[in-house]
C-alpha cells in the first residue's frame, strides 16, 4: 500500500573542474514501515549513473518500459517521466550532462535512451564507483569528486558542437530543427549524428521535451495562474500542451500537478536552491575546457 514515506533529500555540487560534465550527485533515504511500498514519479532526465547501496527492491517504469533496477546502475537519458516503487531504502546517484558523456564514451546515448542496464554495461570498473557510494554521506562528494576527475579528464577534440547545442536547448527560440543547426552552423546530418551521440535523442524530440519542462515547472510555481499566462508561446493552445504532457508524463498537467509525489516536489525544490534548476534536463550548462 502506498505510505507518505519519512525521507531525507540531499544534493552537492561536483568540483569545480567538472561543472559541465557532472551535473550533481544526489542521496536519497527513505524510511517507511515494513511491508509499505513508496511511489514517487521523476522528471525526464539526461543520464545517471545510481546505487542502490541499502534496500531490498528498486523498480522503475519509464514509458512502457519495466526495470528491477540493479544495485549499480545507469539510468540513460529519458524521453518519459519515471514511476518509481521502493521500500525503505538509501540511493545515491550522479548526473552526468551530455558533454559528460560524450567525454566519458564513444557509445551513442540513444543506444541507452529509455534504458536502466546495469552499470558494468557501460564502464568495465565499477568497484571504486561502488566503494564511493557507500562512505559515509560527507565523504560521498569527495570520493566521487576523485572518479570523475579521473574520467572525465581528457577532452574530445570537437566537444565545442555538443556545449553549443546543449545551451541552444536550453533556450526558448523561435523556430525548429532547421533553424538550430542554422544557429549552430552544422548540417541537419551532423546535427542529428550530435544530438544522438551525447543527447540521446534527435534535436526535434530535444527541443519539444525542454519546452515542455520548462512550461509545466512553470506552472507548477504558479499555480493559481491561467496555463496560458505561464507556458511557452510556442504552443498553439491547452490541447497542444496536453498532449505534450501525455507523451513525456503519461497524464494530464493538472494530474501531475494534483498527484502524491513527496520526494518529487523535494528533490525540485531542493536541486534548484542548490544546482540551480528544479530538473536536471533543464540546467543551463557553461562552456568549459576546449568547449
Amino acid at each position: 500500500m502506498a505510505e507518505a514515506p519519512d525521507f531525507e533529500v540531499d544534493f552537492q555540487i561536483p568540483d569545480p573542474r567538472l561543472e559541465g560534465l557532472v551535473s550533481g550527485y544526489h542521496r536519497y533515504a527513505v524510511t517507511l514501515p515494513a511491508g509499505h511500498i513508496h511511489r514517487d514519479i521523476f522528471f525526464p532526465a539526461w543520464a545517471n549513473i545510481r546505487f542502490l547501496v541499502e534496500g531490498d527492491f528498486w523498480r522503475v517504469r519509464i514509458g512502457e518500459k519495466h526495470f528491477d533496477v540493479p544495485r549499480a546502475a545507469l539510468f540513460g537519458p529519458s524521453s518519459h517521466a519515471g514511476f518509481s516503487e521502493s521500500g525503505t531504502g538509501v540511493m545515491v546517484g550522479a548526473g552526468i550532462t551530455p558533454l559528460g558523456w560524450y567525454r566519458l564514451t564513444r557509445r551513442y546515448a540513444s543506444d541507452f535512451a529509455d534504458r536502466i542496464v546495469p552499470l558494468d554495461t557501460l564502464l568495465a570498473d565499477t568497484a571504486a564507483f561502488w566503494d564511493a557510494a557507500q562512505a559515509p554521506a560527507e565523504q560521498l562528494k569527495a570520493g566521487l569528486d576523485s572518479l570523475f576527475l579521473r574520467l572525465l579528464g581528457s577532452p574530445r577534440g570537437d566537444e565545442v558542437r555538443v556545449a553549443r547545442l546543449h545551451a541552444e536547448l536550453m533556450e526558448p527560440a523561435a523556430g525548429g530543427v532547421a533553424d538550430l543547426g542554422e544557429r549552430l552552423g552544422i548540417s541537419q546530418r551532423t546535427l542529428n549524428r550530435v544530438a544522438k551521440a551525447a543527447f540521446g535523442f534527435g534535436p526535434k524530440l530535444l527541443i519539444r521535451r525542454a519546452r515542455f519542462l520548462r512550461s509545466l515547472l512553470a506552472l507548477r510555481d504558479a499555480p493559481s495562474e491561467s496555463w496560458a499566462s505561464r507556458i511557452e508561446s510556442s504552443y498553439y493552445d491547452h490541447s497542444h500542451f496536453n498532449r505534450d504532457a501525455q507523451e513525456f508524463l503519461g497524464m494530464s498537467p493538472g494530474e501531475f500537478l494534483r498527484m502524491a509525489k513527496p520526494l518529487n516536489d523535494a528533490s525540485a525544490r531542493l536541486r534548484a536552491r542548490i544546482l540551480g534548476q528544479p530538473a536536471q534536463a533543464l540546467l543551463t550548462p557553461r562552456l568549459t575546457g576546449n568547449a
